[in-house]
């Protein structure tokens, strides 16, 4: 890069280079595309699946006009979870954008790295051990999460700086000891109490009702606009330390601040719906390849987050609709081909 394409590139994203709000026309149509199939594959989740529901049916239910099976059917059961899957799906993979860029790294997610698993852990203590409720399990997983993000920063660092592959590593270690205490936990638990937490520790969007999703909405809100308001001054680390601070940039403000959402966003889905896996690691990188940028791309990255959990909630739903897969189950399965993928081309690239 030569001096002067570096200082159109410090001009194009520097603090005073275009108004906070502005979006680029290729993002905003992919968004709206995005967002449209979203819609239609919502409205296809409402009126299909074990109980089977026509087209009419659902929207006479939708406005109110439905009979006594049907409203249940589609307002308390479907629309709660069809609305969980895609706000949830859109956090995780808010979170994994912004510790793929704090890292540099695709493999940089909060599923591959630990925070996850420092969340489950926070919130199975608090369940098993100390009895306490919904609001007591999403703090414990928020602290679970901070706590673990905090260590692998700090045994990941080197003379103050983080390397993104040394940060992998160490959170990969830091994962398989966690899940280690995890088992322990379960296995030290009531048969009762093992066996909900295990379906919980799964991924599972069954069950939720109006309430859970106004507590997840309220407060992933508070994270999700913080991380919009973050993404300028981490598009300007994308250039560098050095020059960041340079402008004027706090970076280690940042990269606390950074921590946290990313955290918060993880631990909040974690806590709600038990450890979804797989939507943090891809979803930031499909919305980069679709929208051809190499920077944050945070909304198209909450699309294809909210597209992917949704489907892969109607998909495990359907495969045995008898007995319904818990979503981790297919996220997990999914991923974990395209985890063995991004790890031979990072592999070749090296």
């Amino acid at each position: 890069m030569t001096d002067l394409d570096f200082g159109r590139r410090v001009h194009r994203i520097g603090p005073r280079s275009r108004p906070f709000l502005l979006v680029d026309a290729r993002s905003a149509r992919i968004c709206a595309g995005l967002w449209i199939a979203i819609v239609l594959l919502a409205v296809f989740a409402v009126f299909s699946g074990s109980a089977q529901i026509t087209p009419v049916e659902a929207l006479t239910a939708l406005v109110g006009q439905g009979d006594a099976f049907t409203s249940m059917v589609v307002l308390e059961w479907r629309a709660p979870r069809i609305l969980m899957a895609v706000l949830l799906g859109a956090c995780l993979a808010m979170s994994g954008a912004i510790f793929q860029n704090l890292t540099g790294n695709p493999l940089g997610s909060p599923d591959v790295i630990g925070f996850q698993t420092g969340s489950y852990t926070g919130a199975i203590v608090v369940m098993l051990l100390l009895g306490g409720g919904s609001v007591e399990t999403m703090a414990g997983a928020l602290a679970g999460g901070v706590a673990t993000a905090f260590l692998v920063f700090l045994l990941s660092s080197k003379r103050g700086a983080v390397r993104g592959v040394r940060l992998i590593i160490v959170g990969i270690a830091v994962s398989a000891m966690l899940a280690s205490v995890n088992v322990w936990i379960l296995l030290t638990a009531t048969v009762e109490d093992a066996i909900m937490a295990s379906l919980w520790g799964a991924g599972n969007l069954s069950g939720v009702s109006w309430a859970t999703f106004l507590g997840a909405f309220g407060g992933s809100a508070v994270f999700l606009i913080a991380a919009l308001a973050l993404s300028r001054p981490m598009r300007l680390m994308q250039i560098g330390m050095p020059f960041a601070t340079a402008l004027g940039q706090n970076v280690r403000a940042v990269q606390v601040a950074a921590i946290v959402i990313g955290v918060g966003l993880t631990a909040l889905a974690t806590a709600t719906v038990g450890p979804i896996s797989f939507i943090a690691l891809a979803a930031p990188q499909i919305a980069r390849r679709v929208v051809r940028s190499d920077g944050l791309a945070l909304g198209p990255t909450a699309a294809v987050g909210a597209l992917l959990l949704l489907l892969a909630d109607v998909v495990a739903q359907r495969i045995h609709p008898d007995s319904p897969l818990p979503v981790g189950i297919v996220t997990v399965s999914i991923g974990g081909l395209y985890f063995l993928w991004l790890l031979l081309r990072e592999g070749k690239k090296r």
